[in-house]
């Protein structure tokens, strides 16, 4: 019982299951916080530590029996402020270490290629390709409809899709591209009239080489199955080919 709600704001599964006995227990002794909460009894005194040192569990000494006690849930927005704090301050020193790390880079080995797994690894792709699009440009993209995973991808562009913190469209508006799209269903055409600045597609009666979106100097295939994943591409001359390909299928989609 509300065990992944507290995992979700940092607890372990063990922290967890400890911190929600003791709610319970109110002031305890080890054996019926390890019993209740189903935690080994050898690692019940490493979790109750982590949650002292978490600021959520105190205790108190009686003929030299510690009895431990859950503090009350208010405490839990202190702990959620300093994981805030923590956060900001490993931002700030991430923001100073990038520049270090790519410094050591070799540019002449970087890799032209990557494979990326999940939507999550989908979504790091996605991020990266616009992220490196320039200015005023356009985003040209091949989709080929799928009922089964349909709702998904436009979740996916439209919902879960970030950029520095923002979504999709407005980051295009930000940085003023345009898509350009040929798709080969309907459905997803109706989905997209809803940015009608911002996107112009046209459809193909014919086949279609996959889910491909192309920019000035990169080239994203995404596969959309059960578990997703992408390639991507980075190099000029692979994006201009494409782009290529691209504007021929255009002359003749409508």
């Amino acid at each position: 019982m509300h065990e992944e709600e507290l995992k979700k704001i940092g607890l372990t599964d063990g922290e967890a299951r400890v911190y929600l006995a003791l709610l319970n227990l109110n002031s305890s002794t080890v054996g019926p916080i390890a019993k209740k909460s189903k935690v080994a009894y050898s690692k019940i005194y490493e979790v109750l530590e982590r949650l002292l040192e978490k600021g959520l569990v105190s205790y108190i000494t009686k003929e030299k029996t510690k009895y431990f006690q859950a503090l009350e849930p208010g405490r839990l927005n202190e702990y959620i402020e300093k994981k805030k704090i923590e956060l900001e301050k490993n931002e700030k020193d991430l923001e100073n270490l990038i520049p270090l790390l790519k410094s050591h880079l070799n540019k002449e080995t970087a890799r032209e290629a990557e494979i990326f797994v999940g939507e999550n690894g989908l979504m790091t792709a996605h991020e990266i390709l616009l992220e490196k699009a320039k200015e005023k440009s356009k985003l040209r993209f091949f989709y080929i409809f799928n009922p089964e995973y349909d709702e998904r991808v436009y979740d996916f562009f439209y919902g879960r899709l970030n950029f520095n913190g923002k979504k999709t469209i407005p980051m295009l508006k930000q940085k003023k591209m345009k898509w350009l799209g040929i798709i080969n269903g309907e459905n997803i055409k109706k989905k997209f009239k809803k940015y009608p600045k911002l996107i112009v597609q046209r459809r193909a009666n014919f086949p279609i080489p996959g889910n491909i979106d192309i920019t000035d100097n990169s080239v994203l295939i995404a596969v959309w199955s059960d578990d997703p994943m992408g390639i991507l591409i980075q190099s000029e001359e692979t994006a201009k080919n494409f782009k290529d390909y691209f504007d021929s299928v255009w002359k003749i989609a409508k």
